[in-house]
């Protein structure tokens, strides 16, 4: 399943705006799309109306023009075009209710009429009276129908929410790690939901996702070792048979971790993790300085380092050893504290862990964020630029400058920053054009010499090129 367009109508700042997630030649869904623009153009309000449409509007779904909590209200209308199983759906949000309308096999021309039809709609009843979308609506009243498009618990389907990391609230326990237990990671068990919350707040959920993944590998390598076939192997045989087959979650951690704490000198010691057996254990395990191997405790890493561990070993987590079908992630602001050499392979590392079990990549990944080195890892088709019109109301447009371009070309080509010069340096350049035309106008050559070596001065400390 993925999300192809969504069309917003006078909600909040959002007037008239298209937003296309598509392919420019192909037409197919995008896996990853990056949100960019100045701030209060609601980047981070499409991030939660996404969200809101998997865990309220889908969720909901039991009739046509279903109720649902009251997000878009008023005179707002929202239109997801969603594509799921060669199918490709409307999802039409207005006055709290929504209604599916199947639209596969329309031309684009019937479609987009349709889309402005609906946007269109002074009231609720206009559409509900009328007959003509009778043939539209009709496939999806059956119960197999809706049941196939909601994301359900304990199933091949994931939602994540990343929201910004404004408010720090690290519940770290009197060993310093997260506060949990196997008892409650057992619970996992029994029901494994498709939604999940990555922040601060919630890093005691990432914890207990740690200890579930070893108890259930745990108990997968009993079941293997007691297998009739398995009975007379060596222990050293069934060893490497299970471990070829079933990855350890610690030793994979440290390889997604390492690749930052090496940066800040640091490593995860996965070898000197705990084993939490019994119903009150918790799982000990930290970093440490590489050199002289002393733990570090958690509270004391730096605020960057210690929101990417924990944010990008969240997800790591949540996708590990599992099959994933449909899958959406939604990160605001990843680059929070984050010193910029950290950046350049930033998006690649969350690429590398919506990896599944099965080497499957079937998430769409969203990203909100300020920074050109982030906004550069993607594609300009990827890229979604927020803006305000003339009149106050929110705009949107593709990228320009190609993936893996110089960040200031994309703060001046997607950003339309045309001056990145601060003010001391607007002053220094003004005073550099002042001293050539002096140079120029100069004929004492002591003077000239002494014009010319302020001037390279200038230039150099500056990179001015004229």
């Amino acid at each position: 399943m993925k999300i192809c367009k969504i069309y917003i109508r006078d909600f909040q700042q959002f007037k008239d705006v298209e937003l296309d997630f598509t392919h420019p030649e192909t037409g197919e869904p995008l896996n990853k799309i990056c949100f960019i623009g100045s701030n209060g153009t609601g980047k981070s309000k499409l991030l939660r109306l996404i969200n809101w449409l998997f865990t309220s509007v889908f969720t909901n779904f039991g009739r046509i023009g279903f109720g649902t909590p009251h997000l878009v209200g008023g005179e707002a209308k929202v239109i997801f075009k969603i594509f799921n199983k060669n199918s490709n759906l409307l999802i039409f949000h207005f006055n709290r209710n929504s209604f599916i309308l199947q639209i596969t096999g329309m031309s684009k021309g019937e479609e987009s009429h349709l889309i402005q039809e609906l946007l269109s709609l002074k009231l609720v009843d206009d559409f509900t009276r009328s007959h003509k979308y009778d043939k539209l609506i009709q496939s999806t009243l059956s119960r197999e129908f809706l049941n196939d498009l909601i994301l359900k618990d304990n199933a091949k389907d994931l939602l994540i929410y990343s929201p910004s990391e404004n408010e720090k609230i690290y519940l770290m326990g009197k060993d310093g790690v997260p506060k949990t237990n196997v008892n409650e990671a057992l619970s996992l068990f029994n029901n494994f939901p498709f939604y999940a919350e990555v922040s601060p707040a919630k890093v005691e959920a990432f914890w207990k996702l740690l200890i579930y993944n070893l108890r259930k590998r745990a108990e997968e390598r009993d079941r293997f070792e007691n297998l009739p076939v398995n009975l007379k192997k060596t222990k050293d045989v069934l060893i490497q048979e299970f471990d070829s087959e079933n990855p350890k979650i610690l030793e994979h951690l440290a390889k997604v971790w390492n690749k930052i704490l090496n940066k800040a000198g640091l490593e995860f010691d996965f070898e000197g993790a705990s084993n939490p057996f019994q119903l009150n254990d918790n799982l000990l395990v930290y970093a440490r300085l590489i050199y002289s191997k002393e733990t570090i405790p958690y509270d004391e890493l730096s605020s960057g380092v210690k929101n990417f561990i924990f944010r990008l070993g969240h997800i790591h987590s949540l996708y590990f050893n599992r099959e994933i079908d449909r899958g959406f992630i939604l990160i605001d602001e990843p680059e929070n504290s984050l010193y910029p050499d950290f950046l350049f392979d930033l998006v690649e590392a969350y690429k590398e862990v919506l990896i599944d079990k099965r080497g499957q990549n079937n998430t769409q990944l969203f990203f909100v964020t300020h920074n050109p080195i982030i906004a550069a890892q993607f594609q300009p088709y990827e890229r979604i630029i927020l803006d305000f019109d003339e009149d106050g109301f929110v705009s949107a447009r593709r990228g320009v400058s190609p993936v893996g371009d110089d960040p200031n070309d994309v703060l001046t080509n997607d950003f339309e920053m045309t001056d990145l010069m601060g003010p001391e340096g607007k002053k220094q350049w003004e005073k550099y054009i002042d001293l050539k035309k002096t140079l120029i106008k100069a004929t004492d050559t002591d003077e000239k010499i002494k014009i010319a070596k302020e001037i390279n001065q200038i230039g150099q400390s500056y990179n001015f090129q004229e």
